[in-house]
C-alpha cells in the first residue's frame, strides 16, 4: 500500500530577541575583467612618412625594370624579328617581310631605313615581301623609301614583291612602284597617282572675332615668303608658281611609275565633258587626260587591267611568288618591325590581354 509522503517540514530559526544587533552583511567581492591593453596609436605624420617612403621604394622598382627594358632593348637592335614559316633545318636563307603602314612621313621613312641596314647587306636575305597599307603622306618620304626599295633590287639583288593592303594609294603606290611585282587583294584600292597641296585661309574669319593678323616681310623676299599664308589667299602669280611646283612633283611621280611598271603600264587618253563656271557663265568643256596617270584610284581588277598590279592576291601568295622569284626552296619567312619601346610593350601587352 502506497501512501503520499509529505516533505520535512524546516526547523524554525530561532527568534532573536527584540533590541539584539544584527551581524553586518558580507559585501559583494568585485568582478575582475581582463582585456588587453588599448592599441597605440600612430601619428598622421607618421603614417605619411611610411607611406611616401612605400611609394619611393615601389617608384624605384619600376623605374629599374624600364631602364633595364631600355638598356636590353638597345643591345638586341632597333628591329625586331619574328617567325612566320619555318625553313628547312639545312636551309638558311630567309625572306624579309616588313609593313609599310599609315601616313608616309619623316618617322615612315626612318623605321624602313633601319629595316634597310638590317637586310641590305644580309646575304642570307634573299628576297624582300613589302606589306603596304597606307594612303600617301609627304612627297619627300615617300621619295625616300622608293629610292631605298629600288636599292634593294638593284643594288643588293633582292627580289622584292609588294603585297597591297587595304589602301596602297598615292604615296603608298609611289613606294610599290619598283618591286618586281605587285599583289593587291580584290578589294584594295590603289592608284590616286597624282599630288595636291592643301591649307586652311583664315582671312575673313578673324576679323569676325576682332583679331587682326600682322605679317611682315623682309624686302626682297615678300613676293613669295608668305605664298603658303593662314592669313590671306595667294595672288595670281603665287597660284601659277604653286601650280608649277605641282606639275613638276606629278612629273617625277609619273617617271616613277612608267620605269617602276616598264614594259607592263597600260596607258590610255580619256576624254570627259565637263562644266565650267556658274549661272550664265557656265560653259561645256572637253577634258583630255591620261589614265591611270590622272589621280583616278582603282580596285584590283581595273589596276591589273592598267598594269599597276601584276596579280590579285593575298599576302600568303605574295610570300610564295618572292620565293618562286628568288629560287630559295623553303626558306624561313621573318617579320621585320621596328622594335617598339619598354614601355610600348608593356602597355601593347597590357592591351591584348584586355
Amino acid at each position: 500500500e502506497m501512501t503520499e509522503s509529505t516533505p520535512p517540514t524546516p526547523a524554525p530559526r530561532p527568534e532573536t530577541p527584540p533590541g539584539t544587533p544584527q551581524p553586518p552583511a558580507t559585501p559583494a567581492q568585485p568582478q575582475v575583467i581582463y582585456c588587453a591593453a588599448p592599441p597605440k596609436r600612430r601619428s598622421f605624420f607618421r603614417k605619411t612618412i611610411v607611406t611616401l617612403f612605400g611609394l619611393m621604394v615601389l617608384l624605384s622598382i619600376v623605374m629599374n625594370v624600364y631602364l633595364a627594358g631600355i638598356l636590353a632593348a638597345q643591345f638586341q637592335g632597333p628591329i625586331s624579328r619574328s617567325t612566320l614559316r619555318a625553313g628547312d633545318k639545312d636551309n638558311e636563307d630567309i625572306v624579309a617581310v616588313y609593313g609599310i603602314t599609315g601616313v608616309l612621313d619623316g618617322a615612315a621613312a626612318g623605321g624602313f631605313e633601319m629595316f634597310y641596314k638590317e637586310v641590305a647587306n644580309d646575304p642570307k636575305v634573299r628576297a624582300v615581301v613589302l606589306r603596304v597599307n597606307s594612303p600617301g603622306g609627304g612627297v619627300t618620304a615617300s621619295d625616300q623609301i622608293h629610292e631605298m626599295v629600288q636599292r634593294l633590287k638593284t643594288e643588293c639583288g633582292k627580289k622584292v614583291v609588294v603585297s597591297m593592303g587595304a589602301t596602297a594609294a598615292s604615296g603608298g603606290y609611289y613606294v610599290s612602284a619598283p618591286a618586281d611585282e605587285i599583289f593587291a587583294e580584290p578589294t584594295t584600292v590603289t592608284g590616286s597617282i597624282g599630288v595636291l597641296m592643301g591649307w586652311f585661309v583664315l582671312e575673313g574669319t578673324l576679323e569676325k572675332v576682332g583679331i587682326e593678323p600682322i605679317v611682315m616681310k623682309s624686302t626682297s623676299a615678300r613676293g613669295w615668303k608668305d605664298e603658303l599664308s593662314m592669313f590671306t589667299q595667294p595672288d595670281d602669280r603665287q597660284r601659277k608658281h604653286l601650280q608649277e611646283v605641282l606639275d613638276k612633283l606629278q612629273d617625277r611621280f609619273e617617271t616613277v611609275v612608267r620605269t617602276g611598271r616598264k614594259g607592263k603600264l597600260v596607258e590610255k587618253e580619256v576624254s570627259y565633258d565637263l562644266t565650267v563656271g556658274e549661272g550664265d557663265q557656265a560653259r561645256r568643256v572637253k577634258h583630255t587626260e591620261i589614265e591611270p596617270l590622272n589621280g583616278k584610284i582603282y580596285l584590283a581588277d581595273e589596276a591589273k587591267a592598267l598594269g599597276l598590279i601584276d596579280k590579285v592576291g593575298y599576302l600568303n601568295k605574295a610570300i610564295d611568288r618572292a620565293i618562286e622569284l628568288a629560287a630559295v626552296g623553303k626558306p624561313a619567312v621573318i617579320r621585320y618591325a621596328p622594335r617598339k619601346g619598354f614601355l610600348d610593350q608593356l602597355l601593347s601587352a597590357k592591351a591584348g590581354q584586355g
